[in-house]
């Protein structure tokens, strides 16, 4: 793990780098399917319960920046290294332990090791790569947070059959990962990263600002999946385990849109992908109020899936355009600050809304989806705008 001027990443490196990624998205998805069963375990804590799944991200939102400049200071490597290890012992701690309140500070300390992970393993892929093979693995770390969601989500639903307890094991799964990144990852080439022409030029902080409130919005309304889909597929009778399946569809389709991530961005700009990608996630939140049937919550998944795949990898294009070998973990460690603030947010805005909207889950969605097209509207001025410019 030691700094290596002549270093260069390898196949294993970014198979190292995929598999971290994969795990960017699971502070709490992977027992989002578990959540009914919590619920009956503590009856009288439903708030409490529902941090379970949010709280990490509160973490990550408080965490994010500090990590990011540890990394910058003591080493990317070492950083996802120790943050991995945190990741599996907090996450796997759920499993046994009986107290709520000891659960939720192991779930706050899974927070820490996730936002080294993002900061960290981000950071790489801007340090590591340029050009072309930059906006490449970008496109391959979205699909793996969506291949993520897929594994182990419907993991976690299977799991989830069994009781409430097993699918806090699905953390284990940092611990090869952890082992493969000691193997293959060391710290970037310092001749990569020090003496560019980006080393000097001044961060826009107009673009960072943009992309992080961007990224913020998108998770806020992504992650109504995970935390109010159980519920409402429960209300229609539909099991543990499919409802993991329905977690894993919305991780497919942001899987395939971040695959296509490279071809997209050689037809519309990247603020008119995020423009896009909000239209789409409005439509999928929009759909069950026509109908409220288990095809229709399909199609809502695909849609929102889709509205993530093509938004993401462009926001993290554009921070990258804007990072330097001295601060790529600082800029990408607000890059989860954000993603993770957007994640927590929703079980702030989510109880106070669906009293609002008459105890529906259809309409909450329905809210969000209106609040979505009026981004889309904005980013797509703002593309048309930059493009008068440019002109």
């Amino acid at each position: 793990m030691s700094g290596e001027v002549s270093y260069s990443p390898t196949k294993l490196a970014l198979l190292s780098i995929l598999l971290c990624s994969m795990l960017m998205l699971m502070g709490g998805a992977a027992v989002a399917p578990a959540l009914p069963q919590i619920n009956e375990v503590f009856p009288d804590s439903t708030f409490m319960v529902s941090l379970i799944i949010t709280l990490p991200s509160l973490s990550v939102a408080i965490f994010g920046f500090a990590m990011g400049a540890i990394a910058d200071r003591f080493g990317k490597v070492r950083t996802l290294v120790i943050s991995l290890l945190i990741f599996v012992v907090a996450g796997a701690a759920g499993f046994v332990l009986d107290s709520l309140y000891m659960i939720l500070a192991a779930r706050f300390l899974l927070g820490v090791g996730i936002a080294g992970i993002t900061g960290s393993v981000t950071a790489l892929i801007t340090d590591y790569y340029t050009g072309v093979s930059r906006t490449k693995v970008l496109s391959y770390q979205s699909a793996a947070m969506g291949v993520g969601v897929l594994i182990l989500e419907y993991t976690g639903g299977t799991l989830a059959e069994i009781s409430w307890r097993e699918p806090f094991l699905v953390y284990m799964i940092g611990l090869p990962i952890m082992i493969l990144v000691i193997s293959s990852l060391r710290e970037p080439a310092r001749r990569a990263v020090s003496s560019t022409d980006r080393e000097s030029r001044p961060v826009n902080r107009g673009v960072v600002a943009t992309c992080y409130a961007a990224i913020f919005l998108m998770m806020t309304m992504a992650f109504l999946m995970p935390t109010k889909i159980p519920y409402y597929l429960d209300e229609i009778g539909v099991s543990s385990s499919v409802v993991g399946l329905f977690l894993g569809i919305h991780g497919v389709s942001s899987t395939a849109l971040s695959l296509m991530h490279r071809r997209i961005t050689d037809v519309i700009s990247p603020i008119t992908s995020v423009a896009v990608g909000f239209l789409l996630m409005g439509v999928g939140l929009c759909l069950l109020l026509i109908s409220g049937t288990v095809p229709m919550a399909v199609l809502t998944m695909i849609a929102t899936g889709a509205g993530m795949g093509f938004t993401t990898p462009a926001i993290v294009g554009m921070l990258a355009s804007e990072v330097t070998g001295s601060n790529s973990g600082t800029i990408m460690g607000g890059y989860g600050t954000c993603l993770n603030l957007g994640q927590f947010s929703i079980s702030l805005i989510s109880v106070p809304l669906f009293a609002a909207v008459g105890s529906s889950y259809p309409s909450m969605f329905a809210v969000m989806g209106v609040i979505a097209f009026v981004v889309s509207a904005l980013f797509l001025i703002k593309s048309r705008t930059s493009r008068s410019v440019r002109q």
